[in-house]
């Protein structure tokens, strides 16, 4: 593959939106954006603009070339997130109200209580949900989500799934849930389709596999059991990559055979790995999920505090935050290292790069640009940083391919890459990027984004 020396972009173009009107999000009720559309789109512009300076005086072939597009890449608000947290209506040591007022008090924008469906019949009760709603009451700014964290009967409960649904769905749906299947002879495909066939839409619910690699002997074993739940419903959007537990030894409480690689599950920390292999056969399927599983102040850092979802959101809502999670406009990291991760692909033939979540069709044999542009979190040492080009478009295989270390004073690193090689799908490829700050002594920190996708005619 041929490629360019990666470089800071400098004096972008500016007014690339000119021919392309993209109006500000506003908010549920339609009167007003949810941010300032200038402050909230101004690093996205800074690095479309260069993308699109890379390509002046090409004509665009193909404008309706986009096979998946996100509506609000570049306009959509950002929110802070933990998705899976316990509480005392399961094995959790603090109340609910208790652990919500932590929680925002943290930063988080957004936040799941996923009590165990089966350690207790409190999970998922009137009560629980009499809570939530108090919860909400006092917390009105805050994007509360009841969920379920769903011990799996047919695995003895090792293995678990994080439900969060719509709302208005939580009670009538988790509640009868957990009363048919915790404890239940029927089968995993059973529960699930169940729960699919009450949904008044798939965009209802989103499921995602947690801390898959803790448990299990071999890390393919995710595989397969990812296959398994995941055929006959598109509820499940992808894997927990980081687990909780972040303050123990070993990191996230992997005692087994199984260890975490730089505090990230196998299945998203191993190139090559599960993410990598279901990303190769064409899979769509979300990993950059970092959440505290929070239980206690021994094992876990408080919620948004040390793990982080960014989620950029079409509206700031509960609707709003399924749709990003289903669709992949999101982030995730350690460590508050950095506050923003923008990842951008142009070519030719499509109108507006790409973001994570989406994809388009191109012409084989086109170049392409990836720009990968962050901020720093201030609160953090401005120390160099290492980012990552994952992917599997130089012969077809998931490897490292690009690597570039941006000093304290730059944002922003591009490549080129053109004869990109199609992976096992034989009509695709896919890129996702990490950044690393590099710890002595210990576990590195990293933030991961979701893949971008491209198919090759």
């Amino acid at each position: 593959m041929a490629h360019t020396r990666p470089t800071q972009i400098e004096n972008p173009r500016t007014g690339f939106l000119s021919n392309r009107q993209i109006p500000p999000t506003m908010d549920k009720a339609g009167e007003k954006p949810l941010s300032s559309p200038q402050k909230r789109s101004r690093p996205i512009k800074l690095a479309i603009g260069a993308l699109l300076a890379l390509t002046t005086g090409c004509e665009y072939l193909q404008q309706n070339s986009y096979i998946t597009e996100i509506p609000w890449a570049l306009t959509g608000e950002w929110v802070t997130a933990d998705l899976h947290t316990h509480t005392r209506f399961s094995d959790g040591s603090y109340p609910l109200a208790a652990l919500v007022d932590k929680a925002a008090q943290g930063g988080c924008d957004v936040l799941a209580i996923t009590d165990h469906s089966d350690l207790s019949e409190r999970a998922a009760s009137p009560q629980y949900f009499q809570a939530i709603a108090q919860a909400r009451q006092i917390h009105p700014e805050l994007i509360l989500f009841g969920g379920l964290e769903w011990n799996i009967p047919s695995y003895q409960g090792r293995e678990h799934i994080t439900m969060l649904l719509e709302p208005s769905l939580e009670q009538p749906l988790l509640g009868e849930f957990k009363q048919r299947f915790e404890p239940s002879s029927a089968s995993d495909e059973e529960a699930l389709s169940w729960l699919a066939s009450q949904l008044p839409s798939e965009d209802d619910a989103v499921l995602f596999y947690n801390h898959p690699s803790r448990k299990d002997a071999d890390v393919r074993e995710n595989l397969s059991d990812y296959i398994h739940w995941s055929t006959g419903n598109t509820l499940f959007a992808g894997f927990e990559g980081a687990p909780g537990h972040q303050k123990t030894k070993p990191v996230g409480a992997y005692h087994q055979a199984l260890k975490t690689v730089d505090r990230w599950d196998p299945v998203a920390g191993m190139i090559g790995g599960v993410w990598d292999t279901l990303l190769d056969r064409g899979a769509n399927i979300w990993a950059a999920i970092a959440s505290s599983d929070f239980h206690n102040d021994s094992l876990d850092y408080p919620p948004c505090q040390f793990a982080r979802i960014h989620i950029q959101v079409p509206e700031r809502s509960h609707r709003g935050v399924l749709q990003a999670l289903r669709a992949g406009s999101f982030w995730a990291g350690h460590g508050k290292v950095i506050d923003s991760l923008t990842v951008l692909l142009a070519a030719e033939g499509i109108e507006l790069p790409l973001s994570p979540g989406e994809a388009a069709r191109i012409e084989n044999g086109e170049a392409i640009q990836l720009a990968v542009t962050i901020s720093r979190n201030p609160e953090n040492e401005p120390t160099p940083l290492i980012v990552e080009v994952i992917g599997n478009g130089r012969n077809g295989m998931p490897q490292l391919l690009e690597s570039a270390t941006l000093p304290p004073q730059q944002q922003t690193v591009r490549w080129s890459f053109s004869a990109l090689q199609p992976g096992g799908d034989g009509e695709s490829v896919y890129f996702r990027v990490r950044v690393r700050k590099p710890v002595q002594d210990g576990p590195d920190l990293l933030s991961y984004s979701n893949p971008i996708r491209l198919y090759l005619d």
